[in-house]
């Protein structure tokens, strides 16, 4: 009866029954073993609350005892890993952004779990895992979905629905490197994934800092979105199987000497379509902004043409900081497949300095069964998905 037991949690994608046979989540626990088999990519050394404590979270409240707040607040104070776990579905309204320590796991899987008006900060943390979590930040403040952020290492972001935030739903910078994003659906919001930033004029001033990052993104589904999915400036980045749908003003954006591989995409749109942005969408710099005038040429923006995003800035402020380096990114572009009315923009440039990621990894050649896959499958759904059996990569052989 036991074995029968634990084999239905791990069938089930891990409910709250199966933390009940386990004393701690270790390696032989169903719980963490179901869910740690599936990392992949440059953050899959993650592993949270491994070989440390479950702590049920039982209220829905935003801080007080047995809140999600406490239980973070508790792993950081007591430095003790910790699988976090909830007592049944919940819908949080928070006050303020939940701030994520190391080696930590927050796991929704097998309830309904919502985070509403803020969202979850990873900073200067080590060793942390999200998962099957709902955060919408109804447009509310200035604040992201998920910030990884200050010297972060080995996250994983996966099987999270993120929405309607006025700053960002998620993103990765300030020297944080060795991330992996894979199967989340991000969807109705203005500026989507920012992979590092620009934090001062001198636009390189901070390259040494952030060309380490290395993020992974994966079967990711980014739906009646606006831009930025991603925008990545300096660092290495690994895209494959993302479904791209729906965009009003562009799909992806690199530049400034960002080095990425780019396969397996599938980008999908549509030039006769209804705008599903609101009237007006606050931002950080005091104005309301819509692009529904944009969206009849959508489908001509799978991405922004290589190292547009920052080309005008980098072109106004070369002759005061000498920049030695230039404002196109490196890429190397394959297999990527173009559904409705959508165009093919990105191509090679240098790809001899775009990555070989060193790691094996499922790929699916996009077709629009895949696509289909990954609009039913990404984002906080029930269970989990199998890893495709086909294994590509230089770790693979």
């Amino acid at each position: 009866m036991r074995r029968w037991l634990l084999a239905m949690a791990v069938f089930l994608g891990g409910t709250a029954a199966a933390s009940e046979t386990c004393a701690v989540p270790d390696a032989q626990c169903p719980i963490v073993s179901s869910l740690l088999q599936y990392r992949e990519g440059y953050g899959q050394k993650a592993t949270g609350g491994l070989d440390g404590r479950f702590v049920e979270v039982t209220s829905d409240q935003d801080a007080g005892p047995g809140t999600l707040r406490a239980a973070l607040d508790g792993a950081r104070k007591s430095k003790t890993p910790t699988w976090i776990r909830f007592a049944s579905d919940m819908t949080i309204v928070l006050k303020t952004q939940l701030r994520v320590p190391s080696n930590v796991t927050v796991d929704g899987r097998g309830r309904r779990v919502t985070l509403i008006d803020d969202g979850l900060g990873v900073y200067r943390s080590r060793n942390v895992i999200l998962t099957h979590l709902s955060i919408d930040g109804r447009l509310t403040r200035f604040t992201q979905a998920v910030n990884v952020a200050n010297d972060s290492r080995d996250v994983w972001v996966n099987h999270m629905d993120l929405a309607r935030f006025s700053d960002r739903l998620l993103n990765v910078k300030n020297g944080s490197t060795d991330v992996t994003v894979s199967w989340n659906k991000f969807h109705d919001s203005n500026k989507v994934m920012l992979l590092n930033n620009i934090t001062s004029k001198d636009m390189y001033k901070n390259y040494e800092r952030d060309k380490i990052a290395r993020v992974t993104l994966h079967h990711n589904y980014f739906l009646n979105t606006v831009q930025r999915n991603p925008r990545g400036q300096f660092g290495t980045f690994h895209l494959y199987n993302n479904l791209l749908e729906d965009w009003n003003l562009y799909g992806m954006s690199f530049s400034l000497e960002a080095r990425a591989l780019v396969e397996g995409n599938i980008f999908s749109n549509r030039s006769r379509r209804t705008c599903l942005e609101p009237e007006r969408t606050p931002t950080v710099h005091g104005i309301d902004v819509n692009y529904c005038d944009k969206l009849p040429d959508s489908p001509n923006r799978t991405a922004l043409e290589n190292g547009a995003s920052d080309r005008r800035n980098y072109e106004k402020t070369k002759a005061q900081y000498g920049y030695e380096r230039g404002y196109k990114a490196f890429l190397r572009v394959k297999d990527n497949l173009y559904l409705g009315e959508a165009k093919a923009v990105l191509q090679d440039y240098q790809p001899e300095s775009a990555p070989t990621p060193p790691y094996c990894y499922g790929y699916e050649t996009p077709t629009p069964a895949v696509a289909e896959k990954i609009r039913k499958l990404a984002g906080n759904t029930s269970g989990d998905v199998p890893l495709p059996k086909a294994r590509t990569g230089p770790a693979c052989s």
